[in-house]
C-alpha cells in the first residue's frame, strides 16, 4: 500500500468526513454547508473544518451560488460536491489483497 493511499484513507475515513461523503453521495447533487451539517448531525463550523480537509485532499470541491431566500434577492453560499477521487481511492482499496 502506497504512502499516498494511506494518507488519502486517513483523510477520507475520519468518521465525520465519512458521514459527509455519504451524505453528498446519497444526495447526488451539490449541497450547501448548513444542509450538509443538518444531515450529518454536526454544527456547521465542524462540518466546515472537515470540508476544508476533504477539499485540500481533492475529495470535494466547492462553488459559490446564490441561495434563494424568501423576501430576499438571495445571498452567496458555497455548495460542495464530490470529486471522482473518492471512487478512485475506494476502488484502489478493493483491489488490495488484504
Amino acid at each position: 500500500m502506497s504512502d499516498e493511499l494511506i494518507r488519502d484513507l486517513y483523510i477520507l475515513l475520519q468518521p465525520t468526513r465519512w458521514k459527509i461523503i455519504k451524505v453528498l453521495r446519497e444526495a447526488g447533487r451539490p449541497m450547501y454547508i448548513k444542509e450538509i451539517a443538518e444531515k450529518v448531525g454536526e454544527d456547521w463550523k465542524i462540518v466546515a473544518f472537515h470540508l476544508a480537509k476533504l477539499a485540500d485532499a481533492g475529495f470535494v470541491e466547492g462553488e459559490f451560488r446564490v441561495i434563494e431566500l424568501a423576501k430576499s434577492k438571495g445571498r452567496a453560499g458555497k455548495f460542495y460536491k464530490l470529486t471522482d477521487k473518492v471512487d478512485k481511492v475506494l476502488s484502489r482499496i478493493s483491489e488490495l489483497q488484504l
